[in-house]
């Protein structure tokens, strides 16, 4: 790996997204400091939330919420939104008490109100924005050496996933277009919604007809769980199609030898009809979010419409356009060239999963539109490039 080291509780913590010549030292300390304490069958479960209260829900369309922002010059335009928006936000519970999250955990839905201000909130100039609180899987599941406790970590998160959904679906959308977006465990969990709720597989797919796009980004799925789990519904190839599926993981461009990738994508556990199966070293689904298609071309700084870096209680900022090319690689992971500055301060080893939403969030934005317009009007509302502006200094920290 080209990219430089840290100090020991940075690589723990940041290692979780890879740093593989660090591997036979970290794995140990990961599983010490990180692992869950007790088998799942040991762990209290905690209260199962009741969609039907509003407490349940991190972002409602007419909730104050981090849903809700916008960077200058945009506008939430949720009250007259043409659709709806079912957002699963990522892993924000990082304890080690439990498998899963107790509803009330405060830092946990700090860091949910975070998720909604820099990733839900891409969609509310096409959407109203519905986000279910659920006991998430915590993070430390995933460094766990106990597939089995791992997976029903995860199916309990997905039951809270599916009732929020139903809900969503009987008392909320009345039969109105919908984009299911998600992050990381969140889109996991929305696979497995449309696999048992819009594919062939389910008992009446009919529902699929209302799917705008499905925005499952920073979750590994290999290229045939795609097929195999939610069959009749296609990887998304344009930027106006509709009732598909995009998928990505973002790298930094060389921050990678050849034939290397972060270790998270080594060995990766997938959901697949029937339940999860591990499968060594896929090529994964990627859809390049600047182009919108799902092909090896890599897009032009030019084709950018922003990135977007946001802070923890800061409002969010002016947008970067024209700072970021992308393109899918062989192994279907999105190599990425970074914007100078900030983007790197926070994260270890040239994955980006952090930023899966961040640095391409004004692409996201304009999508949505696209999508929107060609299922609700039978046009493509053609996205407004920002102008390019002076590049100013990092801010010291």
């Amino acid at each position: 790996m080209k990219n430089g080291a840290g100090w020991l509780v940075a690589i723990a913590l940041a290692c979780g997204a890879g740093c593989s010549p660090m591997q036979r030292v970290v794995a140990p300390v990961k599983r010490m400091v990180l692992d869950p304490k007790r088998e799942f069958d040991r762990t209290a479960e905690p209260a199962a939330p009741d969609y039907r209260d509003a407490r349940y829900w991190a972002a409602l369309p007419d909730k104050r919420d981090g849903a809700d922002a916008t960077p200058i010059g945009m506008r939430n335009r949720q009250a007259d939104a043409a659709v709806d928006v079912f957002y699963i936000h990522p892993t924000t519970y990082f304890s080690r008490a439990g498998w899963n999250q107790p509803l009330d955990d405060e830092d946990a839905n700090r860091g949910t109100e975070f998720a909604l201000r820099a990733q839900a909130s891409a969609f509310n100039e096409v959407g109203r924005i519905y986000a279910p609180r659920y006991r998430q899987m915590t993070l430390n599941g995933y460094l766990s050496a106990s597939d089995s406790d791992r997976d029903k970590a995860l199916d309990l998160a997905y039951r809270d996933v599916r009732a929020a959904f139903d809900e969503f679906l009987s008392q909320r959308s009345h039969g109105r277009p919908f984009i299911i977006a998600a992050h990381s465990q969140g889109s996991g969990h929305g696979l497995r919604l449309l696999s048992e709720l819009m594919s062939d597989l389910a008992p009446d797919p009919a529902l699929r007809k209302r799917l705008v796009a499905a925005y499952l980004i920073g979750a590994a799925v290999p290229q045939d769980a795609l097929q195999q789990s939610v069959p009749g519904i296609a990887l998304c190839a344009t930027p106006q199609q509709t009732g598909c599926a995009v998928f990505y993981n973002t790298i930094e461009s060389g921050a990678f030898d050849p034939g290397e990738r972060p270790k998270r994508f080594e060995r990766v556990r997938a959901w697949y009809p029937g339940g999860f199966r591990s499968v060594e070293r896929p090529r994964l689904l990627c859809v390049n979010p600047v182009t919108w298609r799902a092909d090896g071309e890599a897009s032009p700084l030019s084709a950018h419409l922003g990135a977007l870096h946001a802070e923890r209680n800061r409002p969010l900022p002016e947008p970067q356009p024209r700072r970021v090319s992308a393109r899918c690689d062989d192994d279907g992971l999105l190599q990425t060239t970074l914007p100078d500055g900030e983007w790197r301060q926070w994260w270890f080893g040239g994955d980006q999963h952090v930023n899966d939403y961040q640095l391409f969030y004004m692409d996201i934005r304009a999508n949505a539109a696209q999508r929107v317009a060609a299922l609700t009007h039978g046009a493509v509302a053609a996205p407004a490039a920002p102008q390019p502006k002076a590049r100013s200094k990092p801010r010291a920290r």
